[in-house]
């Protein structure tokens, strides 16, 4: 959960005078974005697609002609750079790399735009209208056109039943992102994310609203310090020494 839904979980508590006025206030600086307040504002959202497609014909090892990940941007010269809305496409094929992540003859596909998508594209639409339905395939044919700069003819390849399309309410759905945002929008020297306790006795929060950041592996590393603060780092070198990893 982001703070913002751990906020509302609070909440309750809140209202019946259960935590301390510390605990109120360092809630409220983390769902706080107004930067003239010493708040962080939140990236936009994104548009992704997932896809299996038929690899017939098609290398099987990644080259500067036929990328495993690749970047495509419609205008640099845009108003907002390569954070205008709808301007870069981030892609990559994974199974050039890895086959085993794809049955043989076939390869998978991930295009999405970095936080560049405005939630307010999408507000208050209902999932299961025309409107909605009809921008997905918008935001979908975008990203099919990312992918084609490299594999021409990927649509025609989708393997039937794969082909999955994020939008910022997928994300605030089902990955509980308020708004769908990408995360917060951390500028180097200007803002600083919290550390992982809480003034609230054995709560503590990991995630990319929380040092070092968002990503993957900084979300991971935000879990990790977590982890250290709940058990001695000798404990935590046991553990992990129990860990075995997949024999190749």
């Amino acid at each position: 959960a982001d703070p913002y839904v751990t906020s509302k979980m609070l909440s309750h508590a809140r209202q019946k005078g259960l935590t301390s006025d510390k605990m109120n206030e360092y809630m409220d600086s983390l769902v706080n974005v107004d930067e003239d307040e010493g708040g962080i504002p939140n990236l936009k959202s994104f548009i992704h697609i997932h896809a299996g497609i038929d690899a017939t014909g098609l290398p099987d090892v990644p080259s500067a002609d036929f990328p495993a990940q690749w970047a495509v941007v419609r205008d640099w010269d845009a108003p907002e750079g390569v954070e205008e809305p709808r301007n870069i496409v981030l892609c990559s094929m994974p199974s050039l790399i890895d086959p085993s992540l794809a049955p043989e003859g076939k390869h998978v596909l991930h295009a999405y735009v970095p936080a560049t998508e405005p939630y307010e594209w999408w507000e208050g639409l209902d999932r299961n209208s025309k409107e909605y339905k009809q921008k997905k395939e918008e935001a979908a044919d975008f990203l099919w056109s990312a992918i084609e700069e490299y594999v021409p003819d990927a649509r025609n390849r989708a393997v039937k039943g794969t082909v999955q399309i994020g939008t910022p309410l997928t994300h605030e759905r089902f990955l509980r992102r308020t708004r769908g945002a990408y995360g917060p929008r951390v500028e180097a020297g200007k803002h600083t994310l919290p550390g992982h306790k809480t003034p609230l006795d054995g709560l503590l929060l990991a995630g990319d609203f929380t040092f070092p950041g968002i990503g993957v592996p900084a979300t991971a590393a935000s879990g990790a310090i977590t982890a250290n603060n709940l058990v001695s780092v000798s404990d935590h070198w046991k553990m992990l020494d129990k860990i075995r990893l997949p024999k190749k």
